[in-house]
């Protein structure tokens, strides 16, 4: 049994191989166990407020998690892949069926699944993360019980719509599915994979935007990471503003699935305040 006090804090170079995400989690400095604070499919243990203990096993250069909806999640991020490739390749291979199965359950249209050039790899769902230039460098995997990963080699992007127009409002969404849920209410909209994440990236990616606005998670972290991004960006882009869901909603899907319609979204924003340049004073 590995020993906590030792376990290493992940990092956006060494994600999680759980969940996929840059923070929060820890990790092995032999790489042979995890205690992820996200998910708890395929587990052994809780320990306690860190999360929950997982196993890998080793497999030559690869470790796996014992789950029966993951396949070969490596964290060794040494070799280049051709992700756009693989992205086309996994768009091919999901089926109109495995499509509306998602729908069903997300309750978001198969066009915006569409419109994030989702696929199936044959266990999980696909995403491609790209750069702020739209150039493929990582694929976020989706599985059937809602856990998360990013496959072998993949760098963390941003989830970035075929049918992204330029200029006008933008928002900026965190994960893919409320990406989709802001495509579904007809806005224009990119997404970060977590709330901490990306935030020279996505800046750059909406830069040339004359309203930036972020939906944030009604949770601690969300809110957090939400205003991080909305003071990088006060000082590069026209105008930004954060909103967020109401009490007892936790993100944008869940708040479309409440009735949540573009024009309620629209005068919302038109009432929200701008996010100001804050200026220190010297001590």
């Amino acid at each position: 049994m590995p020993d906590r006090e030792k376990m290493q804090r992940v990092s956006r170079k060494t994600p999680c191989p759980i969940c996929g995400k840059p923070d929060w989690c820890l990790i092995a400095p032999d790489k042979t166990a995890v205690i992820c604070q996200r998910v708890q499919e395929g587990s052994v243990k809780r320990c306690g407020d860190a999360g929950w203990l997982h196993i890998l096993i080793e497999r030559g250069s690869n470790y796996k998690r014992p789950n029966k909806y993951s396949s070969r999640i490596s964290i060794d991020f040494g070799k280049e892949k051709d992700f756009s490739s693989l992205a086309g390749l996994y768009k091919q291979q999901l089926t109109k069926e495995k499509l509306q199965q998602l729908t069903k359950q997300l309750k978001i249209s198969t066009e915006s699944l569409t419109k994030l050039n989702i696929g199936w790899d044959g266990k999980a769902y696909t995403f491609p993360m790209s750069n702020a230039k739209g150039r493929i460098i990582g694929i976020r995997r989706r599985f059937p019980n809602g856990s998360k990963a990013s496959l072998n080699g993949s760098k963390t992007g941003l989830f970035i719509p075929d049918d992204l127009l330029c200029g006008g409002l933008c928002l900026v969404c965190e994960g893919t599915t409320d990406t989709a849920a802001a495509l579904d209410l007809g806005f224009n909209a990119i997404g970060r994979p977590n709330c901490n994440s990306l935030i020279k990236m996505t800046a750059s990616a909406v830069k040339d935007y004359e309203e930036i606005v972020i939906v944030a998670d009604n949770d601690t972290a969300g809110k957090t990471g939400a205003e991080k991004l909305a003071d990088y960006l006060a000082v590069r882009c026209q105008k930004v503003k954060v909103i967020y869901p109401p009490e007892g909603i936790k993100d944008l899907r869940q708040w479309l699935g409440k009735g949540l319609t573009q024009t309620i979204l629209k005068q919302i924003i038109e009432k929200t305040k701008t996010t100001t340049v804050q200026i220190k004073a010297k001590e």
